[in-house]
């Protein structure tokens, strides 16, 4: 039973404006080491699967940047949505595509664009979820170990375990919770979703026909048009028609056959300012935290990202200051979809050189 990747690939980062934009999505970023966010992904996907078998999944608007910055993965096997139409539909496009090449086929689905402390044991614990897919056709998720009550993260309640293998049933899921649930939920052991998954492609597509027949229903127009003359014609098509949900939401926490392996090694999904100033960066004894050079001045709690800029702050609090590329963003702390508005009115009011 072959091995394949699914790479999910398509998101701007709008919370990650003006570092992330459409020449340089969030994927891109080099935001550790030299490496970009997809090619670290990459590095610590290729040692379960061979490079052949990764299938990337972006769209249109960042399909360049993505494409270039990854070139050992065939063209053939990078797949441009013509619309975001979040994970489900994403990798339901990709689950077709292996499909077609293997009807016995495990998947491992990964985001591109998140931050994993350790690739050896995550490597070893790729290997384990494949087993545990293949010896109970289970579909197998990572929960990590909460380090904070935070809202940011679905979490994922441990069932029973599941006969020897180390990972457990789940027996609940629970979408981004308010406060005081996301501390009762730390308090009795939950894990954050990392929306990291392995499954068989046949019990995943079975799964879509089941939950979300409409989808299936799209999917399979689209694999029928394969190749030919009006296959980019019929993908937009059904595109345009499609539910924008996740697959968490619209088909794994309906399935009964779920299982979770938890993740004992550091991992953040990198989609704000501060979670990357979390992974980068020290506080100072002020509470900065600083990438890039600069001086401050009796400032406390502040973020400044000044990419190949000198950045001087002088009585600020509580802001997030980044200087990339001739755009300048200055935010309170916690103004993570505030960001994501201010490019969506770029979009509306003809800012697009900005974004």
């Amino acid at each position: 039973m072959s091995i394949y990747g699914i790479l999910i690939a398509g998101g701007q980062g709008k919370r990650l404006w003006p570092l992330s934009r459409l020449l340089r999505p969030k994927p891109v970023l080099a935001v550790q080491k030299n490496q970009s966010l997809i090619q670290q992904t990459l590095t610590r996907l290729k040692t379960v699967v061979d490079p052949g078998n990764i299938f990337i999944v972006t769209n249109e608007e960042v399909f360049a940047p993505v494409y270039e910055s990854v070139q050992e993965v065939p063209l053939g096997n990078f797949l441009a949505e013509p619309l975001g139409r979040n994970t489900a539909a994403a990798i339901g496009l990709a689950c077709i595509h292996i499909m077609e090449r293997d009807d016995d086929a495990l998947a491992i689905v990964s985001p591109a664009d998140h931050y994993i402390g350790d690739n050896e044991q995550f490597s070893a614990l790729l290997h384990k979820a494949a087993d545990v897919c293949r010896k109970t056709d289970t579909v197998v998720v990572f929960g990590v170990k909460p380090t904070s009550a935070s809202t940011n993260y679905g979490y994922i309640a441990k069932g029973d375990p599941l006969d020897e293998t180390g990972a457990f049933k789940v027996a609940r899921f629970t979408e981004k919770p308010q406060q005081q649930a996301a501390e009762q939920f730390v308090a009795e052991g939950y894990l954050w979703n990392a929306g990291i998954f392995v499954f068989r492609i046949s019990t995943m597509l079975q799964a879509f026909r089941q939950h979300m027949p409409e989808l299936a229903s799209a999917l399979e127009n689209i694999r029928k048009s394969f190749t030919g003359p009006y296959e980019r014609k019929t993908m937009k098509e059904e595109y345009a028609a499609l539910q924008d949900i996740s697959i968490d939401k619209g088909v794994i926490e309906k399935l009964d056959t779920v299982s979770v392996l938890e993740m004992n090694v550091p991992w953040a999904d990198l989609g704000s300012f501060e979670q990357i100033a979390n992974v980068m960066t020290q506080k100072d004894e002020n509470g900065n935290q600083r990438m890039g050079s600069g001086i401050d001045v009796d400032s406390t709690d502040t973020i400044i990202v000044g990419d190949d800029n000198f950045v001087v702050t002088a009585n600020v609090h509580g802001l997030i200051i980044v200087v990339s590329d001739g755009r300048i963003l200055v935010a309170a702390k916690g103004s993570d979809e505030k960001i994501a508005r201010a490019v969506t009115l770029m979009h509306e009011h003809g800012f697009k050189e900005h974004i």
